[in-house]
C-alpha cells in the first residue's frame, strides 16, 4: 500500500510538472502568435484568392469586411476569401448624407471601392492574436488611376465616422439637438454638430496603412480626428491622424516625407507625431493647393514651415479624394525638429495654450503686455522686447502674410502658433526662452474668394497704418507697437523685399507651382465628383478645377509685378531700383544676400535679379568655396565703400550690378 501510494505520489507530482511546462511552453508559444496574409496590400488586376494563417497549431480565424474590428460574433474563415472587382457594388459610407449643413450632396456614381480585410485569431489558450487589416484594390489599375501619388487607407468602425450618435464626420445628434432646442440659422461653420467636438473625445480608433507606389510604406494603429476651423463644415473635411503607446505606436517612425531635413538643419525628421490630411481649407472648393504651394514657397524664410505632399484617400475601401499629408505641430515636432525636450516646450496657438502646463500662459502675457505697453520707440524696450521674441522670425512671418494677401493670419490674430523653450539651454540655441513661429493654414489668401483678383489691393494700410480698436490679446496690436520702432520697420520692409525678391520670384513661382499643379490636376476632377458642391460635379470638374489654378498663377504673377509699386505708395518710401546680383564661378563661390543664400538664383544666366528701395539698404557676403578665395567686388551702378570686405552693405539710389569675384 504505502508503495502504491508513494507511486502515486510520483505519478501525480509528474503530471504537474508535465502540466506546467505544458502551460509555459503554451505561454511562451501563443504569446507572440502572428498572422500571415498570402496577399500584400495593394492593386491586382484580377479576382484573387486571400487565405490568412496563423503560426499556432490550432485556430480560428474572425474576420470582417466593413472595417470593424472583428470578434467571437464575426465571421469565421474556413478557407479563402474571393476578392473580385467592387467598382459596381453600391456606395455605403460615401452614400450618407448630413456632412455639410449648408449642401446636401451625396455622389450620384459609384465611386472607386477597394476590399478590406481586418482579421484576429483565436488561439487554444482563449486569447486572441491583435487585429491585422489589409486592402486590396481589384481590376484596378494604379498607375493609371492615381500615378505616383501615395495611397491613404483608413480602417475604422463606421459608426465612429459617420454614426448618428458618435460619429465624428457628420452633423448627427449635436446637430438636431441644437436645431430642436434652438433652431436659429446660423452661418454653415457656426452650427454646433458632432464633427465640431475637439479633444480626445473625439477622437476615434483607425488602422491605418499607407502605400507608397513605390518601395515600402507603413501600417499602424492610431487615433483619428477631424481638424479645422471653419472648414470642418464642408462635406471634404480634413482628418488628423495621431500616434499613441495605447494604440501600438508612440510614433510614426517612417520616412513620410522626401528629404525632409529637420528645421535645426541636422538631418532628417525621423519620427512623426502626428500627421494631417489635409482636404484644402479655404481652398477646399477651388485650388486646394494653396496651403501647401505656400508653405512650399515660404521655405527658407526665417520661420518654421510645414512639409506636405498629395495623396489618395480611401475610407474603409471607399474613395475618400485627394488630400495633402502635412506635418502636424506639436511639442514632440519641436523635439523631432529642434531637439528640444518635449517636456520643456511651450506652443501657444491663436492666444491660447495648445502645449504646456497652466502657468506657462503667464510667459506669452508678460511678452505680449510688455511690448503693448511700452514704448517701442524706446531703444532699451526694444532690445528687451528682442530678448522675448526672435525678430527675425517675425518679419518674415509678418511679410509672408502681407505679400500673400492672407486676410485669416496673424494680422487678424488667426491662424498662428509660437513656442518658446519654458527653461533655457545653453547648448541648444533655440532654447533661448526666446518665442519662435510656426506658419500654417495660409490658403485665405492670394484672392481664394475673390479668383486671384486682389494681386493690386492695400492690405497693408489696414493693419500696419491704421489704427484699430482690438478684443485681448491680438497679435496685430504687437505688431503695430513694434512698427514704430525704426529698426524693426527696416527689418520689416527689407523683408518684405526679400519676401518677393527671393521666396516669390516669379521664376521660382513658376517652377514650383508647375510641379505642383502637375501633381493635382489629373486626380482633382474625381474629388470633386466625390464631394461636390453639385453646381460643379455636375458640371465639368476638370475645366473648374483648371479655372482655379489659374487664378493662382495670375494672382502671384502680378502681385511680383505690382507689389513694389504697392510698397512704394502706400509706404511712402522712394523708387525701387533692381539689384542684379552676379557669381564670377558658382564653383567657387556663393553669395548671400541680407543673409539668405542665393545659389539656385546664381545658376541661371541672368543671375539674381530683385527690386529694393534706398529705404532697405542690402547686404551681399561673399562665401567662397573650399580651396577658393574672394577676390573682391565689381559694381556698376553703385560704389561699395570697400570692395575687398567680404561683406558689404549698398543703399540703391539707381539700378545696380554687382559681382562676387572668386579665383
Amino acid at each position: 500500500m504505502k508503495q502504491n501510494r508513494l507511486l502515486k505520489t510520483i505519478l501525480l507530482a509528474l503530471a504537474c510538472a508535465l502540466l506546467f511546462c505544458a502551460c509555459a511552453m503554451a505561454e511562451e508559444s501563443y504569446e507572440n502568435c502572428t498572422l500571415t496574409f498570402s496577399l500584400p496590400s495593394g492593386f491586382y488586376p484580377e479576382a484573387q484568392e486571400l487565405s490568412i494563417t496563423c503560426d499556432a497549431d490550432d485556430y480560428l480565424i474572425y474576420y470582417t469586411t466593413d472595417g470593424s474590428i472583428p470578434t467571437e460574433d464575426s465571421q469565421i474563415l474556413d478557407y479563402t476569401l474571393e476578392l473580385e472587382d467592387t467598382t459596381d457594388l453600391p456606395n455605403v459610407l460615401s452614400a450618407i448624407g448630413g456632412t455639410c449643413p449648408d449642401e446636401l450632396y451625396i455622389p450620384e456614381h459609384n465611386v472607386m471601392k477597394a476590399h478590406v480585410i481586418r482579421a484576429m485569431a483565436w488561439l487554444p489558450d482563449d486569447t486572441f492574436t491583435p487585429v491585422y487589416s489589409a486592402t486590396y484594390w481589384i481590376g484596378a489599375d494604379r498607375e493609371e488611376l492615381y500615378g505616383d501619388l501615395p495611397i491613404v487607407s483608413l480602417i475604422m468602425d463606421a459608426d465612429d465616422l459617420m454614426g448618428y450618435e458618435n460619429g465624428i464626420y457628420v452633423m448627427g445628434k449635436a446637430y438636431d439637438d441644437y436645431m430642436a432646442e434652438d433652431g436659429r440659422k446660423l452661418d454653415a461653420w457656426d452650427y454646433p454638430a458632432n464633427y465640431q467636438a475637439r479633444g480626445r473625445e473625439a477622437e476615434r480608433p483607425v488602422a491605418v496603412e499607407y502605400l507608397p507606389a513605390e518601395g515600402e510604406g507603413f501600417s499602424m494603429d492610431m487615433g483619428v480626428r477631424i481638424k479645422g476651423g471653419a472648414s470642418r463644415s464642408y462635406n471634404a473635411k480634413s482628418l488628423r491622424l495621431i500616434a499613441r503607446e495605447e494604440y501600438g505606436q508612440k510614433a510614426i517612425t517612417y520616412p513620410v516625407f522626401d528629404n525632409n531635413q529637420r528645421e535645426d538643419g541636422n538631418g532628417l525628421v525621423e519620427k512623426y507625431k502626428s500627421i494631417t490630411l489635409r482636404a484644402g481649407g479655404n481652398d477646399v472648393r477651388f485650388a486646394v493647393i494653396r496651403d501647401p504651394l505656400i508653405q512650399k514657397m515660404a521655405t527658407g524664410m526665417r520661420f518654421t514651415s510645414q512639409a506636405t505632399k498629395p495623396c489618395v484617400l480611401f475610407i474603409n475601401g471607399e474613395y475618400w479624394g485627394v488630400k495633402t499629408i502635412t506635418e502636424e505641430y506639436s511639442d514632440n515636432y519641436i523635439q523631432y525638429n529642434y531637439d528640444v525636450d518635449n517636456k520643456n516646450v511651450i506652443i501657444m496657438k491663436n492666444g491660447k495654450l495648445e502645449e504646456g502646463e497652466d502657468e506657462d500662459i503667464a510667459l506669452y502675457e508678460q511678452m505680449y503686455d510688455f511690448i503693448t505697453q511700452n514704448d517701442m520707440t524706446d531703444p532699451a524696450n526694444y532690445e528687451a522686447a528682442c530678448e522675448m521674441i526672435d525678430m527675425d522670425e517675425l518679419v518674415d512671418l509678418a511679410a509672408m502674410h502681407l505679400y500673400i494677401y492672407n486676410e485669416d493670419g496673424i494680422f487678424e490674430s488667426n491662424n498662428w502658433q509660437m513656442w518658446r523653450a519654458r527653461e533655457t539651454d545653453d547648448s541648444n540655441p533655440v532654447a533661448d526662452g526666446k518665442w519662435r513661429f510656426l506658419s500654417y493654414d495660409v490658403d485665405f489668401s492670394s484672392g481664394v474668394y475673390e479668383g486671384g483678383k486682389t494681386h493690386t489691393f492695400d492690405n497693408i494700410t489696414p493693419v500696419l497704418l491704421t489704427k484699430e480698436e482690438y478684443e485681448g490679446r491680438h497679435t496685430g496690436v504687437m505688431i503695430q507697437a513694434l512698427w514704430e520702432n525704426p529698426d524693426f520697420r527696416q527689418k520689416l520692409l527689407t523683408a518684405l523685399c526679400d519676401a518677393r525678391n527671393i521666396f516669390f520670384d516669379a521664376n521660382r513661382f513658376a517652377e514650383i507651382f508647375g510641379e505642383m499643379r502637375a501633381e493635382y490636376e489629373p486626380y482633382m476632377p474625381e474629388t470633386f465628383r466625390r464631394f461636390g458642391p453639385n453646381w460643379i460635379a455636375s458640371w465639368d470638374p476638370a475645366h473648374y478645377y483648371g479655372e482655379k489654378l489659374d487664378e493662382i498663377n495670375v494672382f502671384f504673377g502680378l502681385r511680383h509685378k505690382n507689389f513694389p509699386y504697392l510698397m512704394k505708395k502706400v509706404l511712402r518710401l522712394s523708387e525701387p531700383w533692381d539689384l542684379t546680383v552676379f557669381s564670377s564661378d558658382l564653383t567657387k563661390g556663393t553669395v548671400l544676400l541680407n543673409g539668405r543664400p542665393l545659389d539656385e538664383f546664381l545658376t541661371r544666366e541672368q543671375g539674381f535679379t530683385g527690386m529694393y528701395f534706398a529705404e532697405t539698404p542690402v547686404t551681399l557676403t561673399a562665401v567662397p568655396a573650399d580651396g577658393a578665395a574672394f577676390a573682391g567686388w565689381q559694381a556698376d551702378g553703385c560704389i561699395p565703400e570697400d570692395a575687398s570686405a567680404a561683406t558689404i552693405q549698398l543703399t540703391l539710389t539707381e539700378a545696380t550690378s554687382v559681382t562676387a569675384l572668386f579665383e
